[in-house]
């Protein structure tokens, strides 16, 4: 049998090599993100950042992978910032950044239903609440195009949870806030209506919430490592709405077509500030409810 030797230099080498880029695979910052069009300044920015990226299926799985130290940073909903905010050990992550997108009063028509805007009749229409602004702003819109919607049923439930009562047939259609928009037109439904002039904000929920789409947390120990990828975020508003497009286009399985004609989702940064707001705007909600009972 023929025995093949190793110099040992060679082997030293070998193993400097493997020691430096396993240190190097170490230094990455881990980032976690949900995927999408929200995603667009992550998807550019990644291109001249190294940073090792992961796609997770929900917010709560990249709260727990930031709380298990799995994760440096991650992007969360920003509607389940103030649920997160309650989970133990939340007090170790800090808010670098948020992604914004217009608030916008979208009108989403079921897949399968072709109808104007004169021909609503009496279907079901998903809205956030009685006294929402979206719903007051395409009322009047409707009126101003001669639509009669007084026999619209409308159903009360969170915006989260829209998309899936129209792919369940539940409801006909919804009265929408625009981050939803492309996700409503990959699922095929199509957009009957659009106001992006809404003003976001009343004296209950702040104008930073209605336009809140994500929320960068990072643990508060990597925040210097994670430093110079919100830097990286926070260039890609330089782009182009285009080049943005793009990005997500050439990251997902969304055609750059369907996202042309939509607005882009913005990076910025933030800080814990926010945390304080979407909780007092949580308690002011709950207080609100209990006052009606």
């Amino acid at each position: 049998m023929v025995r093949k030797l190793i110099c040992p230099h060679a082997l030293l080498c070998c193993l400097v090599l493997a020691s430096a880029a396993c240190g190097e695979n170490e230094a990455r910052v881990k980032i976690g993100h949900g995927g999408g069009y929200l995603s667009a300044a992550l998807y550019a920015a990644q291109d001249g950042f190294a940073a090792d990226v992961q796609e997770f299926r929900s917010s709560s799985d990249i709260a727990y992978s930031l709380l298990a130290g799995v994760l440096d940073a991650g992007f969360v909903e920003a509607d389940k910032l103030a649920a997160l905010a309650a989970l133990d050990g939340f007090d170790k992550l800090a808010v670098a950044g948020k992604v914004t997108y217009p608030y916008g009063a979208t009108f989403i028509l079921r897949k399968g239903l072709n109808l104007r805007l004169q021909e609503l009749g009496g279907i079901t229409v998903a809205a956030s609440a009685p006294g929402c602004v979206l719903v007051e702003e395409f009322a009047e819109d409707a009126a101003r195009f001669n639509a009669d919607i007084s026999e619209v049923k409308f159903e009360y439930i969170p915006f989260e949870a829209m998309i899936p009562a129209l792919e369940a047939g539940a409801v006909d259609a919804a009265v929408i806030k625009g981050s939803y928009s492309v996700i409503a037109l990959q699922k095929e439904h199509s957009i009957l209506y659009q106001n992006w002039e809404v003003e976001p904000g009343d004296e209950c929920c702040p104008a930073v919430i209605d336009q809140a789409a994500l929320i960068l947390l990072a643990r508060r120990n990597k925040l210097n490592a994670v430093g110079p990828f919100v830097e990286a975020l926070e260039s890609t508003r330089k782009l182009s709405p285009d080049r943005l497009r793009r990005a997500v286009a050439d990251n997902t399985v969304i055609p750059f077509e369907t996202l042309q004609g939509q607005p882009v989702p913005e990076f910025s940064r933030a800080d814990d500030e926010l945390v304080k707001i979407f909780l007092e705007a949580a308690a002011g909600h709950h207080s609100g409810e209990d006052d009606d009972e």
